[in-house]
This record gives C-alpha cells, sequence and structure tokens, in this order.
C-alpha cells in the first residue's frame, strides 16, 4: 500500500511545472479539467505572506461550457460550500486565499482541492439539469433513514486537511464511515480521492466509501484502483441493492 502511495506522489511531483510571469509564479499540476486541460495556480509572494489564486480559469471555463453559477440558487449555494469547506475565497470569477510560507503546502493543497471538486460537481452530463449528484443522494439517504454529516474536514497523517462530502456515524456494528461522491470518475482525479482517503484512515478509525456516478460508462482503472486500496464504493445506479451497508 505503502508503494502505492508514493507512486502517486511521484506522479504529482512529475507532473508539476513552474514559470515566472512577472510577480506571480504559475504552477501547472498533473491534474486536468473536464476539457482536459492542466489546472494551474497562481502564486504572489507580498511580504512573508503568499497569495493563491486560479485566476479566474475555473469558473470562467464552466461558463463557457454553458454552466453559470450566479443563475442559479441551487448551484450557488453548493460552491458556496465547497469553498467555505476549504476555507477558500471567492471574487467574482477568480477563487483565492492567502497564508505564510508555514501554511503554503496545505494551502496549495485546498485551493487544489477546490478547484477539483467545483469542476466535478458542476460539469453534469447535461448542463440543463438543475439537480446535483449530492442533491441526489442526501434525497435518497432522508429517504431511507440514513444517518450522516454532510460536509466534514479531516486532517490526515501528512498534516493535511481533507474534505468528505458525507460521514456516517459509528455505530454498534460498523465504525465511521467517511464518504467521497465522484459526480464524474476520472483516471487522471482517482489518484487524489485515494491519497485522501489513505491519508485520513490512517490518522483516524473509520472505514471509506465512495460512491460513483455511473450515468456515463465508468473506465475500468477506476474500479482497479479502488480494489487495489481496498475501498469500499457503490455504483449509484446499484444504490438500493446497497442500502444495508449505509444503515447498518
Amino acid at each position: 500500500m505503502k508503494g502505492l502511495i508514493d507512486k502517486y506522489v511521484q506522479w504529482i511531483k512529475e507532473g508539476l511545472s513552474f514559470r515566472q510571469i512577472g510577480d506571480w509564479a504559475e504552477i501547472t499540476t498533473p491534474f486536468l479539467n473536464h476539457n482536459n486541460d492542466m489546472i494551474s495556480i497562481f502564486v504572489k509572494k507580498n511580504g512573508d505572506r503568499y497569495y493563491l489564486s486560479d485566476n479566474g480559469q475555473t469558473l470562467n471555463e464552466l461558463s463557457l461550457s454553458g454552466v453559470n453559477l450566479d443563475r442559479s440558487e441551487k448551484r450557488l449555494s453548493e460552491l458556496n460550500t465547497i469553498l467555505n469547506g476549504l476555507g477558500i475565497k471567492r471574487e467574482q470569477s477568480e477563487l483565492f486565499t492567502h497564508t505564510d510560507e508555514k501554511r503554503y503546502p496545505e494551502s496549495k493543497h485546498r485551493l487544489i482541492q477546490a478547484i477539483l471538486s467545483v469542476d466535478d460537481m458542476f460539469m453534469l452530463a447535461e448542463p440543463k439539469v438543475e439537480s446535483f449528484f449530492l442533491e441526489d443522494i442526501i434525497n435518497f439517504f432522508e429517504l431511507n433513514e440514513v444517518r450522516y454529516i454532510p460536509d466534514v474536514l479531516y486532517s490526515g497523517r501528512s498534516g493535511f486537511t481533507h474534505k468528505f462530502d458525507f460521514s456516517i456515524p459509528k455505530s454498534k456494528k460498523n465504525p465511521e464511515t467517511i464518504i467521497k461522491a465522484i459526480n464524474t470518475p476520472r483516471r487522471d482525479t482517482i489518484g487524489t480521492v485515494l491519497w485522501s482517503f489513505e491519508d485520513t484512515k490512517s490518522n483516524r478509525d473509520a472505514s471509506g466509501l465512495v460512491i460513483l456516478n455511473d450515468k456515463e460508462t465508468i473506465h475500468s482503472d477506476i474500479f482497479d484502483a479502488l480494489k487495489e486500496y481496498q475501498l469500499e464504493y457503490i455504483r449509484w445506479s446499484e444504490r438500493q441493492q446497497n442500502i444495508r451497508r449505509l444503515v447498518a
């Protein structure tokens, strides 16, 4: 298991690139957005403080794809939930945060998490659909009386903070279950999900569960990776068959 984590960290290191643009440093990551473009963040130092920004790229890309968050209360509410949970601010189309040198790695990690979460949650297969995957899961939980806590943050053994969509409290039969919902399962982002679970579970007595939106075909590599990490998953199309796992 440790070897898999080391390979993932090495993949991130090898995929990072850097260039200076005036006072700004552009850091290109190996993570891809819905257009298969590499995600970049921009960093500017001001005294002993650092300003980290996506330069407005995340929301502008979604707008160009026909997803305007400000025109839907549901979408705006979900956006604010994601950003607030990760401590990321928004001004017009820009997502950003301020930090010091000590907290810089954690802040960069949170900004990248926010970009990936926003890109995943809002790029629906049918842009006109108003209900979100998370909202569908909440409705399913409440209809079936599943106990849950939404939007939880846990620190991993690395010291980094990871955001999960739900937590099912510990019961007599099962430990706490932390849950990540993936609206658009992709090979380039599954590594981040796996690492967040592995880092958190090593620091917390909890099991992990991934809920996959399988409206579109999911590549077999996703399932292979989940099995390799011994991480449970539920296909959204098979949710009824897995109610016992959620309410036990």
